[in-house]
């Protein structure tokens, strides 16, 4: 005589047992889709060179991207990263994808200004700031009316100088007039910067406290990479900070 009571029992123990397996395996997909790996592409020369066909291996391999610092990210594999979906990872910082931005320990607060010409860039970087987990102070301008680069740089090279400032950005048509009128400032180091090379130089070798760009030289891309690398690069010192020094002799002599 079959005992249906154990029967029953039985049977339901093992349905419990396949729907506990089964959501486990799902959970197990679930999170390994959240939590892709990484890998780090070849490097070329002495860089390593992100281009969109290591965008598609990432993407066909569900892979996250991971690079060190000083990195090149070519402008189609950007725009192939966004539209994929693909993290483009430079030292823990995720700038692509789904943005999580390592927040400095000491939150830096950055002065920002423009003439007329560069009020648009000026007004997208100041939402990146924020992104990448800086404050900062606008100095003007506030619109696309005509206005004198000279009175912007200036009231940024001077909060840099007293202090009131971490470091600083301005932005005209080209960059140089309001990098001029900022190094006039005692104890202003500024540096027109129109790609990733130039912004690593100009923090690791020449210390430079304050970033100009043109806003008819770079594109809001290029723009924000030219930031994050500035405000992330360490002074480098040694015999550099020997060839700084001599520059602010230079300055206190006249």
């Amino acid at each position: 005589m079959i005992d249906i009571e154990k029967l029953v029992k039985q049977i339901t123990e093992q349905v419990l047992k396949e729907i506990v397996e089964s959501k486990l395996k799902v959970g197990e997909s679930i999170s390994s889709k959240l939590e892709k790996p990484s890998y780090t592409p070849p490097a070329v020369g002495k860089k390593i060179l992100i281009t969109k066909d290591e965008v598609l291996k990432a993407y066909k391999s569900q892979t996250n991207i991971e690079v060190p610092a000083g990195s090149i990210i070519t402008p189609l594999a950007y725009d192939l990263a966004k539209e994929k979906n693909v993290k483009i990872i430079i030292k823990n910082e995720i700038i692509l994808g789904e943005y999580k931005s390592k927040i400095p320990q000491k939150i830096e607060k950055i002065g920002i200004a423009s003439d007329h010409g560069g009020f648009k860039l000026k007004e997208k970087l100041k939402d990146y700031l924020h992104t990448l987990g800086y404050v900062y102070e606008d100095f003007g301008t506030h619109s696309t009316e005509s206005v004198d680069y000279p009175d912007f740089a200036k009231a940024v090279a001077k909060a840099v100088a007293n202090g009131e400032c971490d470091k600083g950005i301005v932005i005209d048509g080209a960059g140089i007039g309001s990098a001029i009128t900022a190094n006039k400032i005692k104890g202003i180091l500024a540096a027109v910067c129109h790609d990733r090379f130039t912004a690593r130089i100009a923090r690791e070798h020449d210390n430079a406290n304050i970033l100009a760009l043109g806003a008819n030289v770079v594109n809001e891309f290029q723009a924000k990479e030219i930031v994050r690398i500035f405000l992330t690069t360490p002074f480098a010192g040694g015999r550099h900070a020997r060839r700084i020094e001599k520059i602010f002799k230079i300055e206190n002599e006249n």
